[in-house]
């Protein structure tokens, strides 16, 4: 249902050969942090940053102007939100967010090839980190992720009808593992399925056909206070 050219393909190895030492220093604070196994993460939030400063001069101009604004997630909540979720959740969520100023503050220290005015500007930091983190396909846990555009906006689905692959040339492959009616969403997993605390955590939704779902919603509804909480939280 979709090929996508290698050159055209978010590579943190790529990434790391185009940038060369440019974000060495930045690389070794995450690494004095004990971040070493999310340097791909924060090598495709770079380039994101890099591309988003190009502009219309982009190759990936027409993706990332597709791409949401707004995120739900824990790196996008406040002390507030941290408050109100039951505590596991709320564990994930700051950890996530802590995973976000970790990169912010490695980025600031090392030099690299973003402008003065992207690096003050923590809004644009933090959409570039949320594109990065849930966009994001593991290839080689702690060693490659990927990002591939159009491939990263197949909704998720606890029983999904599609798979991503990479030929040896480099080149994404999205294929149907079932048959999709037509009219039907293309699905991929973003996660555990009987566990629903780290996509909330990670992407900022519930997933509805998880089994402990509805005990995660109780918990949400009971913790924000009743109804006028509960319709911010975003249930798919």
């Amino acid at each position: 249902v979709l090929f996508a050219p290698a050159q055209m393909i978010l590579s943190s190895s790529a990434i790391q050969d185009e940038m060369g030492g440019n974000l060495e220093a930045s690389e070794n604070a995450l690494a004095n942090l004990g971040e070493t196994n999310r340097l791909p993460l924060f090598r495709l939030m770079v380039k994101i940053l890099a591309e988003y400063e190009n502009g219309d001069q982009s190759p990936y101009f027409p993706w990332l102007n597709a791409l949401p604004r707004l995120f739900y997630n824990g790196v996008a909540m406040t002390d507030a939100c941290f408050e109100c979720l039951p505590p596991y959740v709320s564990w994930l969520s700051q950890k996530e967010r802590n995973n976000y100023a970790k990169f912010l503050n490695a980025l600031r220290k090392g030099y690299s090839t973003l402008s003065q005015q992207t690096l003050d500007n923590d809004n644009l930091i933090r959409w570039a980190y949320n594109i990065a983190l849930t966009r994001h396909q593991v290839v080689v846990p702690a060693k490659e992720k990927k990002i591939t555009p159009l491939a990263d906006m197949l909704n998720h689905g606890t029983n999904p009808n599609c798979e991503i692959t990479y030929d040896p040339q480099g080149n994404c492959m999205v294929t149907t593992t079932t048959d999709v009616a037509a009219g039907s969403p293309l699905t991929i997993s973003l996660g555990d399925p009987s566990n629903p605390s780290p996509l909330f955590a990670t992407y900022g939704f519930l997933d509805t056909d998880c089994p402990t779902v509805f005990c995660k919603a109780c918990e949400y509804y009971i913790d924000f206070g009743g109804v006028l909480y509960f319709g911010r939280i975003d249930f798919y």
